[in-house]
């Protein structure tokens, strides 16, 4: 009996599931955008436009009914947000020679770097498309990104402030009854500074137990505070380091949810190219994703900007 190889088909399919799973792997650990959008699936052979639908509140009925007469029905109204997926991916080219002589498993090192690009590309694109579409926020009320002065940190008022602003628009929290922040470390740096009475809570001294999310590392005033070094940040004119963090309540904006069907890592093998590699020297290896973030609602979510002391 002959023996097997990788090219025996239902190895390859093996395979490829590994490489699969360990995509998803580094995917999950390293994104923090990705926990707060109203996820819908791509589901196969349905078209390419996702649709979100929200029912708008009717306003209050505040007169009275008259003995007998049945009064006017009220009317429901809708609204519906669409966006179309697009396509992402990158791939790495590899020699039979690297292949041949490399001391390291070239291809599962491939897979490694690309996880991490797919994750840091993803998360950089939920956060592009958030940047400049939500609620700003400028910390000490000043008047844009280009007033912010050394001084103006994120603290408990400024936490206090947003979470009122959420409140007073009627913004539901998240299930577990918090909203959700995502801040660069510096940022956090300030947050945990903040020596107000009642106000930063580390994670390990929760009163109730709860399941900590990716990236967490404390509350303050009912907002759970999540790290990202993937947090934008740029020099204002008076050259100032800006840092644009985020506050979300639910349903603020909607991402396609990644699952086996529009995230894939692709293994060519050497000889698969035919007369584009007459000599069998290369082999690829790559991934391709579906994805589309968008704002479902501005008044859901702040874009908090904010200088940081450890600049100083």
């Amino acid at each position: 009996m002959a023996a097997q190889t990788t090219a025996d088909a239902n190895l390859q399919n093996a395979i490829q599931v590994y490489y699969d799973r360990m995509l998803l792997t580094r995917l999950e650990k390293t994104l923090r955008l990705d926990q707060f959008g109203a996820k819908k699936k791509l589901p196969k052979n349905a078209g390419n436009e996702i649709k979100w639908h929200r029912f708008k509140n009717i306003a209050a009925q505040t007169t009275a009914l008259t003995e007998g007469i049945t009064p006017n029905a009220v009317s429901l109204e809708s609204q519906q947000v669409t966006a179309v997926p697009v396509q992402y991916g990158a791939f790495v080219e590899l020699s039979d020679l690297l292949e041949d002589e490399s001391l390291d498993p070239m291809v599962e090192n491939a897979i490694d770097v690309l996880s991490y690009l797919a994750a840091l590309s993803l998360d950089t694109i939920i956060r592009n498309s958030l940047h400049g579409n939500l609620t700003d926020q400028f910390v000490n009320s000043r008047a844009d990104a280009d007033a912010i002065t050394q001084s103006d940190v994120v603290n408990a008022e400024e936490i206090r402030k947003a979470v009122t602003g959420l409140k007073d628009k009627d913004v539901r929290p998240f299930s577990d009854g918090n909203f959700q922040a995502v801040v660069h470390p510096k940022v956090s740096f300030d947050i945990m500074s903040d020596t107000t009475a009642n106000g930063w809570i580390e994670m390990n001294k929760y009163i109730t137990a709860e399941k900590a999310m990716k990236g967490e590392v404390g509350k303050m005033y009912q907002c759970r505070v999540m790290e990202s070094s993937n947090i934008e940040v740029a020099a204002n004119t008076s050259t100032i380091n800006v840092y644009r963090n985020f506050i979300f309540g639910m349903e603020a904006y909607g991402l396609v949810e990644l699952s086996g069907q529009n995230l894939k890592t692709f293994r060519k093998q050497r000889g698969s190219s035919g007369t584009a590699d007459p000599l069998d020297q290369r082999s690829t290896v790559g991934y391709k994703f579906s994805h589309v973030t968008k704002v479902l609602d501005a008044d859901r979510a702040i874009e908090m900007y904010a200088a940081s002391d450890y600049d100083a």
